[in-house]
């Protein structure tokens, strides 16, 4: 599979496909990678796939923070062909060897997202894929079963493509890699320069990964109309937002208080219910 490093605008990647495979993002991170960025340090590009018509983020979610936090409209892409699928499966291996290394938590929750993603497969795979042990797949294999998040298997497909039965999945062996890794102290540090490296990702569930999101809008980090997208979004979301938006409006325009008349009178049109739905009005006109 060829590879091409470009510009891509910001703008153009998805953000919310579901590829990141972190617990939370490291906003200390986002901010020293922000600086560094700032002083004419150059990261690594970041891992794309492009399906023809969506960008999907792979690796690089901090640096992509970092230079939307700066302000810059592109960043540098390793851009291959493929969707979600191809994306997600490079993401759940991600920054195990290199980058902000993975947490326990970071790798389980890797195992996590597979096991939901292609339950159908073996431990061993989605070890490989991950890049964690088989004792952690197995072990989270039988977590999520037992609680109704993945169905029971009769068979697995195995690394040559075969079928095998499912039982042999469920079979205890030795220690899990959580518990072993525990002893030994959770994640570590590393990665391009001073320490530094690519984190893999904006928050955990689809949930957790929305909340980030609409506090970055708030923060006037992300674009607001990507407020529209979520389900969550609520309308103190868009109030905050907004009034964000309108604390930067230049207070010497000649046209301010006629804006701020126009965008009292909507208000006062909604809370009487006098606004037309878009929807109403689109098909009305």
């Amino acid at each position: 599979m060829t590879s091409q490093t470009q510009e891509i605008p910001l703008d153009k990647i998805n953000l919310f496909g579901g590829t990141q495979t972190r617990v939370k993002t490291n906003d200390d991170a986002v901010e020293s990678y922000a600086e560094e960025m700032a002083r004419g340090t150059v990261f690594p590009p970041i891992s794309l796939y492009f399906d023809g018509s969506t960008y999907w983020l792979a690796d690089g979610f901090h640096r992509y923070l970092a230079t939307k936090r700066n302000g810059t409209p592109v960043i540098a892409a390793e851009v291959q062909p493929g969707g979600r699928t191809e994306a997600l499966r490079h993401a759940l291996g991600a920054n195990a060897t290199n980058g902000i290394y993975r947490t326990n938590g970071d790798k389980r929750h890797a195992v996590e997202i597979a096991l939901e993603e292609w339950p159908e497969l073996a431990n061993t795979v989605l070890a490989e894929i991950c890049k964690v042990s088989v004792e952690l797949v197995r072990g989270c294999r039988q977590q999520m079963q037992k609680a109704g998040r993945i169905p029971e298997v009769i068979t697995v497909t195995g690394r040559d493509g075969k079928n095998y039965p499912g039982a042999v999945e469920r079979q205890p062996r030795g220690k899990t890699e959580e518990a072993s890794s525990e002893k030994g102290g959770g994640g570590g540090g590393g990665g391009f320069s001073k320490g530094k490296g690519d984190a893999g990702a904006l928050g955990g569930s689809t949930s957790e990964l929305e909340q980030e999101a609409r506090q970055m809008i708030r923060n006037g980090e992300i674009n607001p109309f990507e407020l529209a997208k979520m389900s969550s979004a609520t309308p103190l979301d868009y109030a905050v937002t907004t009034v964000k938006l309108l604390e930067t409006m230049r207070r010497d325009h000649p046209q301010r208080r006629e804006g701020l008349v126009k965008i009292r009178d909507w208000i006062d049109r909604e809370l009487r219910g006098e606004n037309a739905p878009a929807a109403a009005a689109a098909s009305a006109g």
